[in-house]
This record gives C-alpha cells, structure tokens and sequence, in this order.
C-alpha cells in the first residue's frame, strides 16, 4: 500500500508543476489546398507555436477549430509529436478538413472583402510533458496571397 501512495503523491506533483507552466501561443502563419473530394475540401494549415516557459515543451498531438469570420470554418487533428524549445518557437504543418458547403459560405466571403480574413484559432494541446491538455486560443487577420 506505501509503494502506492508514494507512486500517487510523485505523480500529483508532477501534475502540479505541468499546471504552472504558461500557455503556449498558437497563431496561424498559412493555408494551402490539398487534395479535395467534391464533398470534402482539405487543408494543409501551418501553425506557429511559441513556447513562453523556460522548460522546453513536448506535446503528443492537438485538436483544433478554426473560425473565419465569426463561423466555424473546419476543426483538425494531429498525433504528430510537437517539441517547442523553452523560450522559442517551430512551425508545425497539419492537415484541415471542411465541407463543401462550409468553405463555399466562407469562400462568398472572401469575395466581398480585400482579401483579408479575420480568424480564431482554438483548441489544445494534448499530452504535453506527458501529463495533461493544454488549451490555446489565438485570433487575428490573414491575407490571401
């Protein structure tokens, strides 16, 4: 029963520090097309993560929705290892996936503006130093090329 509870206590205090790390800030750098169905549109969207902490950061993958203009335009998922040095930045790339009818509503859009979409990013990043999720939210302007 003492090796248990010792085992428990050791795995609450790692808990507890991973909650004192600061949030990691996600943002949104570019969107290219990839292969699409008639029914499906696909995305390779990258991400740029910085990590504020003085640790490096190791996550095992993230979930994501992402708004354009006020409406939700896709949600993606990743189990690709992401490690983020402490106080630096990397790019990842993962793939978004839409309907027809979401992307033609954004796309009627566009076309009314100069180009330039408002966006939000949220959602979180699963499994990082091993132990919990870690939500993200990030918003801003991208221009299409």
């Amino acid at each position: 029963m003492k090796p248990c509870l010792a085992l428990f206590i050791c795995l609450w205090l790692v808990g507890c520090s991973t909650l004192g790390l600061k949030k990691p800030q996600l943002s949104l750098v570019d969107i290219h097309p990839a292969t699409s169905t008639l029914l499906e549109q696909n995305f390779d969207v990258t991400l740029r993560v910085q990590n504020p902490n003085a640790l490096p950061l190791h996550a095992s993958g993230l979930s994501f929705d992402l708004d354009v203009a006020g409406n939700r335009l896709a949600s993606g998922l990743s189990d690709q290892a992401i490690a983020v040095p402490a106080l630096g930045e990397t790019e990842i790339k993962v793939r978004l996936h839409t309907s027809l009818v979401s992307w033609l509503k954004q796309l009627g859009k566009v076309m009314r503006t100069d180009g330039k979409l408002d966006y939000q990013l949220q959602g979180q990043l699963e499994g990082v130093q091993g132990l919990t999720s870690v939500p993200f939210s990030s918003s801003g302007e991208w221009q299409l090329p």
